[in-house]
């Protein structure tokens, strides 16, 4: 069922598909838009999205790794040296998060979330340890915040909020976790 309602920032009319987005950047003035039950209201306003050179361009179909994928929306990470893009997508019906740091490109699957009041922080970075009798490569960790988005986006993630974040490897795979500092909780992707 398509939608339509106005931006209740400059009053453009936005027309919607997505059956659980719960929050949207306006196409027109960039404002940041959550869904109330029957309207949309204003909860931040983010500045001019600026596109890097990038294959991946939300609300398109592109062919890549020899697969067709569609963009749904994009997210754009600050930290200590400089942005990431976490674009989500579906291939094969199948939904994934493509991290694009720097060139790089890691497509991801949300794994699991976990509880932990833990911060993320003080994990040896560049060491091994080891973790539920495995031994981990704590390869980076560190502070990052969603600084803007694109599209619309199902997720409960807070703009200009601070996140912690870890990066480790396990059998040659990453796992990247992902700490609300006010929550609780901690959101667990996987490299694929």
């Amino acid at each position: 069922m398509t939608a339509l309602k106005n931006c209740p920032s400059c009053g453009r009319p936005i027309k919607f598909e997505e059956k659980y987005a719960r929050i949207m950047a306006c196409g027109y003035c960039n404002s940041v838009l959550e869904f109330g039950e029957w309207e949309l209201n204003k909860i931040w306003e983010q500045g001019e999205f600026i596109d890097f050179p990038s294959e991946f361009i939300v609300w398109k179909e592109i062919e890549w790794k020899n697969k067709k994928i569609y963009v749904k929306w994009q997210l754009r990470y600050e930290y200590d040296w400089g942005f990431f893009d976490k674009f989500f997508v579906i291939i094969d019906w199948e939904e994934f998060y493509i991290s694009e740091d720097d060139w790089s490109q890691k497509i991801l699957k949300n794994w699991k979330w976990q509880k932990s009041s833990e911060t993320l922080l003080d994990r040896p970075v560049w060491e091994t340890i080891n973790i539920f009798w495995k031994e981990v490569f704590v390869q980076e960790s560190g502070l990052h915040k969603l600084s803007s988005m694109k599209g619309f986006v199902n997720s409960d993630l807070i703009p200009w909020k601070e996140y912690e974040y870890l990066d480790w490897i396990i059998d040659w795979k990453i796992y990247y976790f992902e700490k609300e500092i006010w929550a609780d909780k901690v959101r667990v992707n996987k490299e694929i």
